[in-house]
């Protein structure tokens, strides 16, 4: 089984990573790719050895080459393409984060299921080996219980007020959209569903959208989460740690090998590298599922569900401007 896939958007992360990926990928070929600068276009179409080429999403979506598209366009564009890729009967992978908010989501999710297609959300994150071994570290209590979540995260990237992710139309927010929404994911996928969400922001002076996103969660089985998410810092860390009653486990870097295991014992260190391409596993999982007739491993429903955390978010901190200053 051979899944041709059309590639719509090939920005920074279809360059580094997509494309790649695809070509690697036993059960796949990139046999189309979209972008609206026919110049651009072509160079990243001679780059990867791509036939077949358009500067309209809709015309590569129509063609009878294509089996799947991979949408790696900004966030405004998710839901209208992947309604539009459906509705043709092709099966979508979409850029995270899903769309711009949980109604855009439902709206894929529907007509993805009306047209019996499949949709993927690319949290690629929850593929990774030290991801992994936190779950199973999770679930064999050797944490003891789990009290706590949290990550910290930042994109040094000085981005210019038109760049669409700041433009609250096109991206839907900030850091918390953009890189905050990876590791919602990692929550859910390793913590379970989240009840309630409480957060702050700091606004930009520079552009539209927030600087900085600040929550404060609990989940349905008791244990809070921390995420603090910014755009523009220097030498940003990339932290994820868990806390528990009998331990503690540790990943400095997220998109590195170690991982740091805390408990009564003392520190022990474990390497867990990542795959070269971080979209690989991603790719491998959705082309196997749909050889095995099941679902990916980050549906819709998965992906929609981080929106829903980060509607919250976005609410609850609009609603704390009004709080009033207990020094007052």
């Amino acid at each position: 089984m051979t899944i041709r896939w059309g590639l719509i958007g090939t920005g920074d992360i279809a360059h580094k990573r997509v494309a790649a990926a695809i070509k690697d990928d036993p059960r796949s070929e990139l046999v189309a790719v979209c972008r609206r600068s026919e110049l651009e276009l072509n160079q990243f179409a001679d780059q990867h050895c791509v036939p077949h080429r358009f500067t309209d999403a809709e015309q590569l979506i129509a063609s009878p080459e294509v089996d799947a598209v991979y949408i790696a366009t900004p966030v405004d564009c998710h839901c209208p393409q992947t309604i539009a890729a459906a509705e043709a009967g092709k099966h979508v992978l979409v850029e995270k984060p899903m769309a711009i908010d949980p109604e855009q989501c439902q709206r894929m999710i529907t007509a993805c299921e009306r047209a019996g297609v499949t949709l993927g959300v690319a949290y690629y994150r929850r593929f990774y080996p030290a991801v992994e071994r936190i779950q199973q570290l999770i679930q064999s209590g050797t944490l003891g219980r789990v009290l706590s979540i949290a990550c910290v995260t930042g994109n040094p990237n000085r981005f210019p007020a038109d760049d669409w992710r700041v433009v609250l139309a096109r991206g839907g927010g900030g850091p918390l959209m953009d890189i905050g929404s990876h590791r919602l994911d990692l929550f859910l996928h390793l913590i379970g569903d989240i009840r309630s969400v409480q957060s702050s922001r700091i606004d930009s002076a520079d552009f539209e959208a927030e600087q900085v996103a600040t929550l404060l969660m609990q989940f349905n089985n008791g244990v809070h989460g921390v995420l603090q998410s910014y755009f523009g810092t220097v030498n940003a860390p990339d932290r994820l740690e868990v806390i528990g009653t009998d331990g503690r486990v540790t990943i400095e870097e997220l998109n590195g090998d170690e991982l740091k295991l805390f408990t009564a014992d003392g520190l022990t260190r474990e390497s867990h590298p990542p795959a070269d391409n971080l979209h690989a596993p991603l790719i491998e999982d959705f082309t196997l599922a749909l050889e095995e007739n099941r679902e990916p491993g980050i549906t819709g429903s998965r992906g929609k569900q981080t929106n829903d955390i980060i509607e919250m978010a976005y609410a609850n901190a609009d609603d704390s401007k009004g709080v009033v200053d207990v020094r007052s």
